[in-house]
């Protein structure tokens, strides 16, 4: 592992995560503050994911063919514009939802492309021996970040209100400069022409049927599970602990991620993952279920970090899985299609859980969210049985190998 460059790595991917924690965080708080209205919280996760999808073709094909790093730094000042206008917005009487919505945009144009060139920058600075330990350390520090970052949220909106949005923007030039010391790469990507660069990222997946298992559950669970875009109702209304407890419950997600990655960071390679996937995706389910059906304050953090725990086993197997088995030459284009599914199941989870809270209820549609998991985790061991026998993930290592530049 070149140290330097993965702790450069580790900064600028930590800080850039933080900063969006952390507008996350805060948005919920001022929006829903202001106007009462859950579909608000709806579409602030749905303003981050349309540009995923708008670009999800193109980005894979701009990751392979281009420096990576440059990629990194140029999404930075990307997102530099955009929190700098959400600062100003914010310091407005009147919030103008649509010129923070305008500002959201750009930050997702950002992300569409910011996310996927971290996944595929990862296994260009560690060897594929440490990758799965680098894997652990790197959703650990960043969800060490995740933890942070709502907690100090909280703190921030109730001593400074508006300007944490000013202290958010000191956090992205931090990713700026980190990012700046990574180092230049060899770009393996074969020159194609037409559809096929295009393309190649899909049917990689499509051939990979493993590959698109881990997929389509992690996608589907996690957008019909995903609460944290009701967590300030919760806050405000159910459990009424105000900013504190939502920048708490925020936070214990990622406590329950960074603990289970230490752990997995100080182990071996693990035995029986497609087994361990499964029971993950189960747990998480149960404990969004348990969540739902909560009015104790200690009881649903306890469930919330249950939820972040179960999620960084689940992201642990599926990141090292995915990134064992593709070639470096596909790798930006099946980074895109990763990040699309993780960034869509997240985002349209957000705008599930907001929308779907109009309708029923937040505890309902939190309660539908756990079952409707739980059904699919429950289906896909049938569906995908090499999955559930899958032993140790370097079994899998060979299969790069067989993929060919047609």
């Amino acid at each position: 592992m070149i140290e330097r460059y993965f702790i450069a790595f580790l900064i600028g991917r930590v800080s850039i995560w933080m900063a969006g924690v952390m507008l996350s965080v805060a948005l919920g708080w001022h929006i829903y503050l202001e106007t009462k209205e859950p579909i608000y919280l709806a579409l602030i996760g749905l303003m981050q994911i349309l540009p995923t999808f708008a670009f999800f073709i193109i980005t894979g094909v701009v990751i392979d063919r281009f420096q990576r790093k440059y990629i990194l730094l140029i999404c930075t000042v990307i997102e530099f514009v955009a929190f700098t206008g959400i600062f100003i917005a914010m310091l407005l009487d009147s919030i103008p939802i649509l010129l923070v919505f305008l500002m959201l945009l750009v930050h997702g144009v950002a992300r569409a492309f910011q996310i996927p060139s971290e996944h595929a920058l990862l296994p260009n600075i560690v060897s594929k021996e440490n990758l799965e330990k680098a894997v652990a350390i790197t959703s650990t520090v960043s969800n060490l970040a995740k933890t942070t970052g709502p907690l100090i949220a909280g703190m921030l909106i109730a001593l400074t209100d508006r300007y944490i949005y000013g202290i958010c923007i000191i956090i992205v030039l931090i990713s700026f400069l980190a990012y700046l010391f990574l180092p230049m790469f060899k770009i393996h990507a074969p020159a194609e022409f037409g559809l096929k660069p295009f393309l190649s990222g899909i049917k990689f997946v499509a051939k990979k049927k493993i590959l698109l298992a881990i997929i389509l559950l992690d996608l589907f669970i996690v957008l019909l599970g995903s609460v944290e875009a009701l967590l300030p109702i919760y806050a405000a209304d159910i459990l009424n602990v105000g900013p504190n407890g939502l920048g708490l419950m925020r936070g214990m997600p990622a406590i329950g991620a960074v603990i289970t990655g230490i752990l997995l960071s100080n182990i071996g390679p693990l035995r029986h993952c497609g087994k361990l996937l499964f029971a993950a995706f189960g747990i998480c389910s149960l404990s969004v279920l348990v969540f739902g059906l909560s009015d104790i304050f200690w009881l649903s953090l306890i469930a919330l970090f249950i939820y972040g725990a179960t999620d960084m086993l689940s992201v642990n197997i599926r990141f090292t899985l995915a990134q064992t088995i593709t070639p470096d030459a596909v790798r930006g284009r099946v980074s895109a299609i990763f990040a699309t599914s993780t960034a869509s199941s997240n985002q349209l989870g957000e705008f599930r859980a907001g929308t779907l809270a109009t309708a029923v209820g937040p505890i309902g549609a939190t309660i539908i969210g756990g079952i409707l998991g739980l059904i699919i985790c429950i289906s896909g061991i049938f569906k995908f049985p090499m999955l559930w026998k899958l032993d140790k993930i370097s079994d899998l290592r060979n299969e790069s190998n067989e993929f060919k530049k047609e």
